[in-house]
């Protein structure tokens, strides 16, 4: 009964905050849906390829002592 009662209010409480969230931000939702945001604008600065290189060479494979070889 205790378990029904929490899980009902918790789908009502994210319902309202869903609900909030459509009612302050409804209209930018619509326009990114139809592709009208300011994301899904042209940008005069063109994508940029970046590059990482680490400076830190790789690390080598240690060697073990044959006797924790062969304990392994």
């Amino acid at each position: 009964m205790l378990a029904t009662v929490t899980t009902l209010a918790l789908l009502g409480f994210a319902i309202l905050v869903l609900a909030g969230m459509v009612r302050i931000d409804g209209r930018k939702m619509l326009a990114a849906l139809e592709g009208q945001s300011w994301a899904a604008r042209q940008s005069a600065i063109p994508p940029m390829m970046v590059r990482f290189n680490p400076r830190y060479p790789a690390s080598r494979p240690m060697r073990a002592a044959p006797a924790l070889r062969a304990a392994a």
